[in-house]
């Protein structure tokens, strides 16, 4: 054991000492009906290291400067394995590294915000499951820190599926909802719809296309009829 492990280990039960004997001398200590003395020690302090049989630092449990809470604990090679914390504004998280310390698993939980629950490989998030601010559920699945798909439904009971291109821009949405409504938008990297494929009340289905802009090109509807469109005007129709 270290010279400065052995001050730490030292000064440790120095401090239990002297908190029960300051109750002791009180005359204040509790007794049990039979007698006996029952536990009274009340350990009040910022800071307390973990050490193990060897002496190694194995974790900490401390308010920072800041006012959060935290618990630490480490491997014998110091290395944090697991870290609770909880900050006075009410938020709190748990976080779970692996071997080399880096991310595997967190949940963390935000007051009148959203609370999140992720899995990490090698350090980089790979999904994370969410309840939003307003309690929509989501999944999103990551790709180098990417996100790539998000699963989710809203408050109307609307589920939906979306893909998103390599600048996390909307490319790809699949929404379906309770009312029989079915939904397809290809998107461009710009955010611009180029394809839509619909079916309304799950009777009437239709198609439409779009240019650069947005505006519609092509509508085919089920009737049959087929639209073709010139800034936004009809200028053929085929049945």
């Amino acid at each position: 054991m270290t010279q400065q492990n052995r001050i730490i280990l030292i000064s440790g039960v120095i401090s239990v000492v002297l908190a029960f004997f300051a109750g002791f001398l009180g005359g204040r200590l509790a007794t049990s009906p039979a007698g006996e003395q029952a536990p009274a020690a009340v350990i009040r302090a910022q800071r307390f290291q973990l050490l193990d049989a060897d002496g190694h630092l194995r974790g900490r449990f401390e308010v920072d400067p800041k006012g959060v809470a935290r618990l630490v604990l480490d491997d014998q090679n110091g290395t944090p394995l697991v870290s609770l914390a909880a900050d006075p504004q009410g938020a709190a998280n748990i976080q779970l590294s692996d071997a080399k310390g880096q991310d595997a698993v967190m949940l963390k939980t935000v007051p009148q915000g959203q609370q999140t629950v992720a899995l990490f490989h090698g350090g980089q998030a790979r999904i994370a499951l969410q309840a939003q601010t307003n309690g929509n559920p989501v999944i999103n699945l990551y790709d180098q820190n990417k996100r790539l798909i998000a699963m989710g439904l809203d408050g109307q009971g609307d589920s939906h599926l979306t893909f998103f291109g390599e600048n996390q821009e909307k490319a790809l949405q699949l929404v379906c909802k309770p009312s029989g409504d079915r939904k397809l938008t290809i998107d461009s990297k710009d955010g611009m719809p180029r394809i839509l494929l619909g079916l309304k009340n799950n009777q009437k289905a239709a198609l439409g296309l779009f240019d650069r802009r947005g505006k519609t090109r092509v509508a085919l509807m089920d009737e049959p009829s087929l639209f073709l469109l010139k800034n936004g005007k009809v200028i053929r129709t085929l049945h």
